[in-house]
C-alpha cells in the first residue's frame, strides 16, 4: 500500500527528467528569436497554451512542495490508476527524448519553418507526423494520474489539445508548401498523432 509521498517521489522523477531533457535540448539546439511566438502561430494558440501550461506547471510545483495546498482539486482515483502514471510517464519522457533527438536543429517551440529545415522521416517520425504532441499529452496524463489532481492534469492536457486542434492544420500546410509532393507522400503513409495502423 502506497501513501501520497510515494506518488510525489514518482512525480518528481518524471517531472525532473522532463525538465532535464528540455534544458538539454535548448542547450544543444539553442533558442532562436522566434522561440516564444511568431505571428503565424497566432494569439488564439499562443495565449491559451501559455496560460494553461503555466498554470499546470505552477500546480505541479505547489503539489510537490505541499500537496495540501492543491487538495481543492484532488480527485479520488483508484490506486492502480495512480501506479499506472509512472510507466506512462516513463514512456512519455522517452518518446519526448526520441522526438527531440530525431529533430535535432529542426526543433522549434513556435510555428515556424527554418531556412535550413529538412523533412524528418526517421525515428518516431517514420510512422507519426506529430509525435511531440503525443508525448506531451501522455506526459500530462501521467502527471494527472500521479498527482490525482484534475487541475494539474486537465490544464496541461487542454493546453496541448487546444494547440493540436488549431495549430496542426497550419503546421501541415506550411510543411506542404515547403516540401511539396515529398511531404504529401509522407502524409499519406503516416498517422497524425498515432501510427496509421492504430488511428489517422
Amino acid at each position: 500500500m502506497a501513501d501520497e509521498s510515494t506518488f510525489r517521489v514518482f512525480l518528481t522523477i518524471i517531472f525532473a527528467t522532463f525538465i532535464l531533457i528540455w534544458l538539454w535540448n535548448f542547450l544543444s539546439v539553442g533558442i532562436s528569436r522566434n522561440a516564444l511566438y511568431t505571428p503565424t502561430e497566432g494569439l488564439l494558440v499562443a495565449v491559451p497554451l501559455r496560460l494553461l501550461l503555466g498554470a499546470s506547471l505552477v500546480g505541479i510545483v505547489v503539489y510537490l512542495i505541499n500537496p495540501a495546498r492543491m487538495s481543492w482539486s484532488t480527485i479520488p482515483l483508484p490506486l492502480w490508476m495512480r501506479w499506472l502514471g509512472f510507466p506512462v510517464g516513463l514512456c512519455a519522457v522517452f518518446l519526448l527524448y526520441w522526438v527531440l533527438k530525431s529533430l535535432g536543429q529542426n526543433f522549434s517551440t513556435s510555428l515556424t519553418i527554418k531556412e535550413e529545415q529538412t523533412l524528418i522521416t526517421h525515428g518516431p517520425y517514420r510512422r507519426v507526423r506529430h509525435p511531440m504532441y503525443t508525448a506531451f499529452i501522455l506526459l500530462w496524463l501521467a502527471f494527472l494520474l500521479l498527482s490525482a489532481n484534475w487541475f494539474i492534469g486537465f490544464a496541461g492536457i487542454m493546453a496541448f489539445v487546444w494547440t493540436t486542434v488549431i495549430r496542426t492544420p497550419k503546421e501541415e500546410q506550411m510543411m506542404a508548401d515547403r516540401f511539396g509532393k515529398e511531404y504529401l507522400a509522407y502524409k499519406e503513409r503516416t498517422g497524425r498523432y498515432l501510427p496509421r495502423g492504430l488511428r489517422r
